[in-house]
């Protein structure tokens, strides 16, 4: 009785004790849910691929741009809800923007700065994240996305331009980590060009891709693609690429072994006589001004080598380049051959515009129908017909959609 009388009398001074242990497991708690509400509120605004972490550090998510169709304009969302998600503003936010759940930039916002900062490196954030649970996989989503042709050529006296109009729907798969599946139809709607090929409905591109990064988070990153590729082409392509620290400047390059093949209706023909096609390119980007400037050598489809001058302006939905080209042909001895077997100095314009509508809303596995991001069009100014051909893996890829995840670009829609 007097030992339970003694425990009794203790209690008051126990009793604080056995609250304060309690307070840093409801903090934790507390933080927890407000990482996981901030996550739930991104898998609401359409973002796929969510995953979330808490550490003393720092606090890190991922997200995948689905609704937008400009990534930039995604992570400038995705920003918005994090800064009212009521997280610790003392200590770094993470936000690691993924394609196909391969990372791409990591954006963070810097607490003494109250600013949020892009960069395509790598930290210990993403090797934390990278380990949760995923909300809104992407794995199987299907897009058919609509690609519209416009191309004008200038070759006969009696007309001043010939002109096709297509229409080329995409089937576009995502399958595991990286990958993707693409099956493009070439619907022709109108054209006065001599050539029968362009009047048959026939398959276009047809690939498999594979994204990756480098494991060591050196800022390598780069696409493998096997399958039929654009300019009647199939084989197999690696692109690469690689941000300097400096991230105003990168290098990448095109390595590729290819052979004819092409579509008439719907009977392939193929002819395997493989060539190897290769380019590697220094690029600057202007922050300022929104600009990047390109100096590419390359090997063209059909022997040509070249130098290769690109000036793109990147605005909000449309992108304008200038472009300049000279090339040269080898004969069988490695010696140029004649000056009027040469490929003409070459030059003109470019000009990607992207489509409306620019949300479109995902509703479960229900394939998704939109508008590509960009309907393309290419002035080539000397007509050259046969010289400085080049190849695409997938019809997704031009010059407004390799900018997508360039960190100065991203940040001029963040801090506004």
């Amino acid at each position: 009785m007097k030992r339970t009388l003694r425990l009794l009398a203790l209690l008051p001074l126990l009793m604080p004790l056995a609250l304060a242990a309690q307070v840093p497991s409801r903090v934790d708690s507390l933080v927890e849910s407000r990482a996981e509400e901030a996550a739930r509120r991104l898998v609401e605004a359409g973002f796929l691929n969510v995953r979330s972490v808490e550490t003393p550090e720092f606090t890190a998510f991922t997200v995948e741009n689905d609704y937008y169709k400009l990534p930039a304009e995604g992570f400038a969302r995705a920003v918005q809800i994090l800064e009212g998600a009521g997280l610790d503003e003392s200590k770094p936010v993470k936000l690691i923007g993924t394609s196909y759940k391969v990372p791409e930039v990591t954006i963070t916002y810097n607490p003494e700065s109250g600013r949020w900062n892009t960069t395509k490196r790598l930290d210990a954030s993403w090797d934390a994240v990278r380990k949760q649970k995923l909300y809104n996989n992407s794995f199987l989503r299907t897009d058919i996305t609509v690609y519209p042709v416009f191309s004008l050529i200038n070759l006969i006296i009696t007309q001043v331009y010939q002109s096709l109009w297509e229409l080329k729907p995409a089937l576009e798969i995502n399958l595991w980590p990286g990958a993707r599946f693409s099956y493009q139809l070439v619907i022709p709607v109108f054209t006065d060009f001599f050539e029968t090929q362009y009047r048959y409905i026939h398959p276009g591109m047809i690939t498999l891709s594979q994204r990756f990064r480098d494991p060591w988070h050196l800022g390598i990153q780069g696409k493998l693609s096997i399958g039929q590729f654009s300019n009647n082409r199939f084989g197999a392509l690696l692109e690469a690429a690689y941000w300097f620290p400096n991230e105003r400047f990168w290098v990448d390059t095109q390595l590729g072994v290819v052979s004819v093949g092409s579509f008439r209706a719907f009977h392939w023909r193929y002819y395997w006589e493989p060539e190897f096609v290769w380019n590697v390119a220094a690029n600057y980007y202007n922050a300022f001004l929104q600009t990047q400037f390109t100096l590419r050598a390359q090997r063209f489809l059909y022997g040509d080598y070249g130098i290769k001058f690109e000036m793109v302006r990147h605005f909000r939905h449309v992108s304008v380049g200038f472009y300049a080209e000279k090339g040269l042909i080898f004969g069988q001895d490695g010696k140029p051959v004649a000056s009027s077997l040469q490929p003409h100095t070459n030059g003109g314009f470019r000009i990607h515009i992207s489509l409306p509508p620019y949300r479109n809303r995902r509703h479960g596995y229900v394939p998704r129908i939109g508008m590509s991001g960009q309907i393309t069009y290419d002035y080539n100014a000397n007509n050259e017909q046969v010289y400085y051909k080049e190849v695409r893996a997938e019809a997704a890829d031009n010059l407004a959609s390799k900018n997508y995840y360039n960190p100065y670009y991203i940040n001029g829609y963040l801090n506004k």
